[in-house]
């Protein structure tokens, strides 16, 4: 194995590897869980410490997470015995006349990594159309229009704006006008926004009816949100 080939093998799998880690907290977020715990919990998984004990219930009280938990430490073994592996045969064949080229070829792979990483997680055009690419393979493997993926947007006290993805539409709101569905009587929920089409945001008013295939961000306890969105128990 060359130096070359050595470094640009491991770059490509240290990029996988934070590609795969953004995945996973897209998919682990879509199950409900805000952004920063998804993260989180998907980094101590990957790296081979498991999810957190203090918040393990997170985890295990949901079937499809203990599903994509499973799924996320099996990778990072994986990539854990491969990385070091690599590391190993690597150093092996070091020899001292390349450390210095191999030093700057390592340090322009760090930075370039930097980017790609900085660029997926703040750059909002890249983040948000990876992140609805993910979400919807997601949506479809994973939930396969039985359930409404929730995604937490933000904490106020005890209540969060949350984004709704209907993919199977409540038989409550089934060709029922908002005004009409009681949703703030008997949920005490605020629908502030719909989107259609994945990228056409309209006003809300009265009149305006809910589709399969529609966002809504809505404002109200997560409980409440649930309970009209997420029918089946073991989900929650």
């Amino acid at each position: 194995m060359s130096t070359n080939f050595a470094i640009l093998a491991f770059f490509s799998l240290m990029l996988t590897y934070l590609l795969i880690c953004e995945i996973f907290t897209i998919l682990f977020r879509l199950t409900g869980l805000t952004e920063e715990t998804a993260r989180f919990q998907v980094i101590s998984m990957l790296t081979t410490c498991g999810f957190t004990t203090a918040e393990s219930e997170l985890i295990t009280s949901s079937r499809k997470r203990r599903k994509l938990a499973f799924v996320t430490i099996l990778f990072g073994y994986i990539f854990s015995v491969t990385i070091v592996s690599m590391v190993i045969n690597f150093f092996m064949r070091l020899t001292d006349g390349n450390i210095f080229h191999l030093i700057v070829k390592i340090l322009l792979a760090i930075i370039v990594l930097v980017i790609i990483w900085y660029s997926l997680l703040k750059v909002n055009f890249v983040k948000n159309n990876f992140d609805r690419f993910i979400s919807k393979i997601g949506i479809k493997t994973m939930f396969k229009n039985h359930h409404n993926p929730i995604l937490i947007l933000g904490f106020f006290k005890n209540e969060v704006i949350a984004e709704v993805t209907i993919t199977n539409l409540p038989d409550e709101l089934f060709q029922v006008q908002l005004k009409d569905s009681n949703i703030r009587l008997n949920y005490t929920l605020q629908i502030l926004t719909i989107i259609k089409n994945d990228d056409i945001s309209i006003g809300v008013t009265g009149e305006s009816i809910l589709e399969t295939g529609d966002k809504v961000i809505i404002f109200g306890t997560l409980k409440n949100i649930k309970k009209l969105f997420v029918k089946e128990k073991d989900f929650l």
